[in-house]
């Protein structure tokens, strides 16, 4: 394997925490990143850093869930074995989720979010700015 296909792999994968992305970014085989990660050393961030790289990560999987449940994901259509076409399939699950986490006092029956730590609060932020004002991106 190449020194530039190693750093890819081990740029990517410092980046995202994928190993999975960071073989693709590579283009390397999976085995073949599982043998680099267990060779790359962890990355040196201060606490703050971590933090910082753990709120970003978060904020990208909040957005994407609010995504898919209300604008959802185009899935083709096949008939007769071939693609006629394409839908858009919507969450309801991450949906029921997000409306669970923002409002339990209304859609989790009364029960209030169980709390990890002392002190803890859920809080989630949703951008919608890329909705129009009838909802379509």
């Amino acid at each position: 394997m190449d020194k530039r296909k190693i750093m890819l792999f081990r740029k990517t994968f410092a980046a995202t925490g994928s190993m999975a992305a960071a073989a693709r970014a590579a283009e390397i085989p999976l085995d073949a990143a599982r043998r680099l990660r267990d060779e790359t050393p962890p990355p040196a961030l201060s606490d703050q850093g971590e933090r910082d790289d753990l709120g970003r990560a978060v904020a990208a999987l909040e957005s994407e869930a609010v995504r898919r449940a209300l604008t959802g994901v185009e899935v083709p259509v096949f008939h007769q074995g071939r693609e006629c076409g394409n839908t858009v399939k919507h969450s309801d699950q991450l949906l029921m989720f997000l409306l669970k986490t923002l409002k339990p006092s209304r859609y989790a029956g009364g029960k209030e979010p169980a709390v990890a730590g002392p002190g803890r609060v859920v809080e989630l932020e949703v951008d919608f700015s890329a909705l129009d004002e009838d909802g379509a991106e």
